[in-house]
């Protein structure tokens, strides 16, 4: 997937430019959020850095989600714009991002942001302005059981994702051993934890549980001993950029098993990582429903395919939109109730309507293969 970060460092400029007064603690209205005559949606994520894919993504999909509104005459008369955060998958640079996005005058919500670790500091900053977050990526169930009524996901949670990885391995692949890694972050030891509660449920044995470092380039020394212990299946928590290591180091050495991962996998860096050792690779990931008129708008726009988040963060932009437009104002508060309110909207990703944490009551997963060189939906084999 070749892409290029155009917009990474534009948050401080473009939030200083537009900003006039601070609305921490506070709820913005109507009256003194014009912005200059526009309405303005912040889309937080890792725009640079080693995960860029997957803000740079965001970013391009909601000014989608914007562009079509705006092709409509706009929100409450006013066009729209997005203001980019970028993150940088840090969660001292999300909690940073986030308190300048509160402070900006016209800004009636924010799109993101994409990993755990940094949507849970991130939203504590914007619970105590009563800004809108809704995330398209993040996983880890503490986001929305912290009590916040104004923070929302468009994704399934870990705990359910992860059992879907098991069964899975468990009824389908047959694996009865694990080893099970993971990257020591909120999103990665969240989902490997709920993995291994699920396989040991079951009755399988994880003979090690152990974590790597976000960063790290060489894991042959914990793959040796992985090895050794002859597992049926090796199942890691976290993103493409370790994934696709920890998969070529592990057949390098001569690990033959099964390798499984989540979400963060599924993007085509990890499948051009690990080339031709594509065989026995199982990733849970989200599900798509019907986003054949999201994908040719995507392709025609940016000459380039999106990420499975590319959906999500699409819906999650419309989705906030139209709580403004219902709202009938820019109101904080009044968006955050609209959202509350919705029912059955309809999204790329299935219908939502969310349960009383802000949590989507019904979050499709999958497990995909590798296929010529693309993720597709595992088929069980007809006799």
């Amino acid at each position: 997937m070749k892409r290029r970060v155009v917009i990474a460092g534009s948050l401080v400029l473009t939030l200083m430019g537009c900003s006039t007064q601070s609305n921490t603690g506070t709820s913005t209205t109507g009256t003194n959020s014009t912005g200059g005559g526009k309405i303005y949606i912040g889309v937080a994520g890792p725009i640079s850095g080693s995960q860029a894919v997957f803000g740079e993504d965001m970013v391009r999909s909601a000014k989608l989600a914007v562009d079509e509104i705006n092709a409509q005459g706009g929100i409450l008369g006013k066009q729209v714009e997005v203001i980019p955060g970028d993150d940088q998958a840090q969660p001292r640079e999300a909690s940073i991002v986030a308190q300048k996005m509160v402070s900006t005058d016209g800004l009636v919500g924010v799109v993101g942001h994409f990993n755990s670790g940094c949507s849970i500091p991130a939203s504590q900053v914007y619970n105590r302005a009563n800004l809108l977050m809704i995330s398209p990526g993040s996983t880890n169930p503490l986001l929305t059981k912290q009590g916040f009524t104004n923070v929302f996901r468009v994704v399934g949670t870990d705990n359910q994702q992860g059992p879907i990885g098991a069964n899975f391995a468990l009824k389908v692949l047959k694996s009865k051993t694990f080893a099970i890694l993971h990257n020591k972050t909120a999103y990665g030891q969240g989902l490997a934890e709920s993995f291994r509660k699920t396989v040991e449920a079951g009755g399988a044995k994880v003979m090690i549980f152990e974590g790597i470092n976000e960063g790290d380039r060489d894991f042959r020394g914990v793959l040796t001993k992985i090895k050794g212990l002859n597992p049926d299946a090796l199942f890691f928590g976290g993103v493409f950029t370790e994934a696709g290591l920890i998969v070529n180091q592990a057949r390098e050495i001569g690990f033959t098993g099964n390798f499984q991962s989540g979400d963060g996998t599924e993007v085509q860096d990890f499948i051009n990582t690990v080339g031709n050792r594509s065989d026995k690779i199982y990733v849970s990931g989200v599900r798509v429903l019907d986003s054949s008129k999201f994908l040719g708008a995507y392709k025609a726009k940016y000459n380039d395919s999106p990420t499975a988040f590319g959906t999500y963060t699409y819906d999650a932009t419309r989705l906030l939109l139209e709580a403004v437009k219902l709202a009938g104002s820019t109101d904080r508060a009044a968006i955050v109730k609209a959202v509350r309110e919705v029912k059955d909207f309809k999204g790329l990703g299935g219908v939502l309507t969310f349960d009383a944490n802000g949590d989507p009551a019904n979050a499709p997963f999958d497990v995909f293969v590798i296929q010529d060189k693309k993720f597709v939906p595992y088929k069980q084999p007809t006799a």
